[in-house]
């Protein structure tokens, strides 16, 4: 039974099995952390001692129901699967989040018949990986299809894995959200010597430092990097491989270094609880990885500023798309993995740089602050969804659900368009053809309004739609729809007259020009007594993930270009790159931003 004290607010329940500790147990330790400080009560169902132990020195409840094992065995997996609904019925859980492939296939199932109001489950990787045989994703994918039945959001921790789901029609694109990894790094030891560690460890002066701190599993790949290391030179450079961590595989590593004779170049240290000193100490991080959801060794080594050679699967082309981080090579390749590692001891000055780059990406786009936030959206999203009592929730003052509009919101939409921009054209057209346009986007197709609410009210919203030329076109199909209101603002105010024909000639002008697989963020605003807490930050961060589950390949953007330094600042720092500076108007200079990811890479450059 689970081991926790007694708290007023909502119950989650986290099932894990009998995982070992991990990068998936440090996410449930960090949701725990943010679930806890808002009321609610955290149970973890874990059997690994080592994983009860960390979960009680934070005063997590345990659950130590021996019903999920990673081997399978039908007749013990019927009978831990009831044993588990069993409990779940009477538990009084709101939510159950499973992880793992055989934790959530039996968890999602016995909290749908138990009748649990929320189920999410995290796909922290899959089962197979790329080179997998097509016979094993058809299966593979023919069960997570059966599972996602049970559950009412699967969440990816990379987009990469998200796109490939839906390539294997796991589940419905509005069923699946990515929420990539984030970590905390642990900090380096003040009195760090990393010369005193470095001799401690074997790696003499002048040699170069491979560092691999992971799991010994085959899927690691760390056999090629031991065919690797029999490649290297052993003259002009010497190299020294160290290993850092334990797993089933270490036999059978060792033996291989043995007759490959580099047991001499290569330590196996086991686990260790000083990674952050031992990548301070490395010259270079290699992660050999056949498989990884998002690998929290790859993003440890960018927190460090460690130049990083990895594997091209997908997860880690997406983190290296976003910039000049990472040196990747094919997946089982020691040849290649040999040269990359020879090309990073001859050039320390791109390491450098490499590294550099690698913490600045770390510092934008994978903290777990970052990733603790979307998981926290997720679930208030789904508790209102459902309808349950999300004013039992203590949420400190300001923070905010960020949903997808519905048509009561208009109102309030309106009135902050109008609070926000005031002196705009738009803005003089006056309330009801502000409400009409908003009302369009709402009704269209690939129309986006997300919204910020907190305690009934809203603080912002971000709006948009894809397919921007077809956009333009329903409006102007629409036309007479705008014409009332646009009329009576013209007779309040004739000198609008030349601002409309202008509007009326952009119009007509987007309506036959860009792709459909753009997405055009058209305004975005807070309210003033909102501002200055990040709330457009997260409304833009929210809308880009929307565009992406819709498809679009680039996300742009107008903005003024003279005396908006805040909202040009907010774009860039988001990861919007600067396409071009031109005339809207006389007078009037617009910068245009472009956030372009290509499928299957992620990647971000401008469109020019």
């Amino acid at each position: 039974m689970p081991k926790h004290a007694e708290t007023n607010g909502l119950k989650v329940l986290h099932i894990v099995g009998d995982s070992r500790y991990g990068g998936v147990v440090r996410i449930i330790l960090g949701l725990a952390r943010v679930a806890k400080a808002d009321g609610w009560q955290i149970d973890v169902l874990a059997t690994d001692p080592a994983v009860q132990v960390a979960l009680e020195r934070q005063a997590i409840g345990v659950v130590n129901l021996d019903v999920i094992r990673r081997e399978t065995r039908p007749f013990r997996d019927l009978v831990g699967l009831f044993r588990l609904r069993n409990f779940l019925h009477g538990a009084g859980y709101n939510i159950v989040h499973t992880h793992t492939s055989k934790g959530g296939f039996v968890g999602r199932l016995a909290a749908k018949m138990a009748g649990v109001p929320i189920i999410v489950h995290t796909m922290h990787g899959f089962a197979i990986h790329e080179q997998s045989a097509a016979w094993a994703r058809l299966v593979y994918a023919a069960l997570e299809r059966i599972a996602s039945r049970w559950c009412d959001r699967i969440v990816s921790v990379s987009r990469f894995h998200r796109d490939w789901a839906l390539d294997l029609r796991m589940c419905p694109p509005t069923q699946i959200h990515a929420i990539p990894n984030g970590i905390t790094p642990d900090p380096v030891s003040a009195s760090l010597n990393a010369a005193e560690l470095r001799k401690k460890l074997g790696v003499g002066e002048g040699e170069f430092f491979i560092l691999s701190p992971t799991r010994l599993a085959w899927d690691k790949g760390l056999q090629y990097l031991i065919e690797a290391a029999a490649l290297l030179p052993r003259e002009n450079c010497a190299y020294r491989v160290v290993i850092a961590g334990d797993g089933p595989a270490r036999a059978g590593l060792e033996e291989l270094a043995r007759a490959r004779g580099v047991a001499d170049r290569v330590a196996f240290l086991g686990f260790r609880d000083d990674v952050a000193e031992l990548l301070a100490s490395s010259d270079v991080v290699v992660l050999p990885s056949l498989r990884e959801g998002m690998s929290m060794s790859l993003l440890e080594a960018m927190a460090a500023g460690k130049p990083i050679i990895a594997t091209s699967i997908g997860s880690n082309r997406e983190v290296a798309s976003q910039g000049e981080m990472a040196l990747l090579v094919p997946p089982a390749d020691p040849v290649s993995l040999a040269k990359a590692i020879e090309a990073a001891a001859q050039d320390p000055q791109r390491m450098a740089v490499l590294g550099a780059s690698a913490r600045s990406l770390f510092e934008a786009r994978y903290t777990e602050d970052g990733m603790l936030k979307d998981y926290r959206h997720l679930y208030l999203g789904l508790l209102e969804n459902t309808g349950q009592a999300c004013n039992t929730l203590q949420r400190p003052c300001g923070s905010s659900v960020i949903r997808n509009a519905r048509r009561e919101d208009l109102a309030g939409i309106v009135a902050i368009h109008q609070k926000a921009f005031q002196h705009f054209f738009l803005t003089k057209l006056g309330t009801e053809f502000l409400h009409r346009y908003y009302e369009h986007v709402l009704r269209y197709a690939s129309g986006v309004i997300l919204v910020s609410e907190c305690e009934g009210t809203l603080n912002g919203f971000a709006c948009g739609f894809g397919d921007p030329a077809e956009f333009y076109r329903s409006m102007w199909r629409r036309r007479l729809t705008f014409a009332l209101p646009a009329l009576a603002a013209l007779l309040r105010n004739p000198s609008l007259a030349g601002h409309m024909i202008n509007a009326v000639r952009r119009l007509q002008t987007s309506a036959v020009q860009g792709p459909a697989s753009s997405c055009e963020l058209s305004s975005i605003a807070v309210r003033p007594e909102a501002a200055g807490n990040g709330l457009g930050k997260e409304l833009l961060r929210a809308f880009l993930e929307e565009s992406w589950t819709r498809k679009a390949r680039y996300v742009y953007l107008t903005t003024d270009a003279v005396g908006n330094d805040a909202a040009n600042a907010l774009y860039r720092d988001i990861g919007f790159q600067h396409a071009r500076c031109f005339q809207q108007q006389k007078g009037r200079w617009m910068n245009e931003y472009v956030f372009h990811r290509v499928p299957g890479n992620e990647l971000v450059e401008a469109h020019l």
